[in-house]
């Protein structure tokens, strides 16, 4: 009762200074029905194998389920792999921006230069501010667009940037750049610096995850009469509160091992 009385007086002293329930921001992907579909397939076999196996239903079950997760965690991961190699690529563009612009090219021209060189993600983005530069609402009505779609603290950062440039221009637009670029970089520096520095964690997370299923899995392997005693209404209950403890523990754990996200601008 001292712990919950504390965790209520915290939570009041939160509201009285800041003026509002905290909240947390979960930004969840799209996920494709090929993801779906790999998650029913590798969980409906992992317990199909368990279950051959050990010749008990609640852990054969429980295993399924944390196997289903896999093809999720891919696509996650592959994800995430994706939008760090296009906040990668944001030094090397300004690089290309800043020599168009030093050549005598305009802003706009300059962009799509440097998005053309890149090529990827870029290369789409490049084809959206030409067909909006020629045809449709302009540069920074273009900027704004792809700038929503990205959904990204650094590329608020560079395109908002390149918005207010386009709007001022000047002879100072390539110390602008310049600057950036320095700033950009240094950070995403930073950032892997940091990343890798968690990677222990989140081995230590999955392997927190692993072990306790394979220690069960190997004792019902090898003692029959444990494999009789997880089948009972006892040892379900026993088996889903592991589920649940190892899974929460998991997500805790690599919620804790990833970055803060940077805030956004002008959102």
């Amino acid at each position: 009762m001292r712990g919950v009385a504390a965790l209520a007086a915290a939570c009041a002293v939160w509201v009285l200074v800041v003026g509002g329930i905290p909240s947390i921001a979960w930004r969840v992907p799209k996920i494709r029905l090929r993801v779906v579909a790999g998650a029913l397939f590798a969980g409906a076999l992992a317990a199909i194998i368990a279950y051959g196996l050990l010749g008990t239903r609640a852990p054969a079950l429980a295993i399924g389920v944390l196997c289903s997760a896999i093809p999720a965690r891919f696509e996650f991961s592959r994800l995430e792999r994706r939008e760090r190699e296009r906040t990668d690529q944001w030094p090397d563009f300004l690089a290309h921006l800043r020599s168009s612009v030093a050549a005598g090219a305009t802003l706009p021209d300059s962009f799509v230069d440097a998005a053309d060189r890149i090529g990827g993600d870029f290369k789409r983005y490049a084809i959206h501010v030409r067909e909006e530069v020629m045809y449709g609402a302009g540069f920074d009505a273009a900027l704004f667009e792809v700038r929503s779609e990205l959904q990204d603290p650094i590329a608020d950062r560079v395109l908002a940037t390149l918005m207010i440039a386009h709007g001022s221009g000047g002879r100072r637009v390539g110390d602008v750049l310049a600057a950036l670029g320095a700033s950009v970089a240094d950070e995403i520096r930073l950032r892997k610096a940091h990343d890798a520095a968690l990677t222990e964690q989140r081995w230590t997370a999955t392997v927190a995850l692993i072990a306790p299923w394979a220690l069960l899995a190997l004792s019902i392997a090898t003692n029959p009469q444990a494999a009789e005693t997880f089948d009972t209404p006892e040892g379900m209950v026993v088996v889903a509160g592991g589920f649940v403890a190892t899974s929460l523990g998991w997500i805790l754990a690599r919620r804790a091992a990833r970055l803060s996200a940077a805030p956004r601008l002008f959102t």
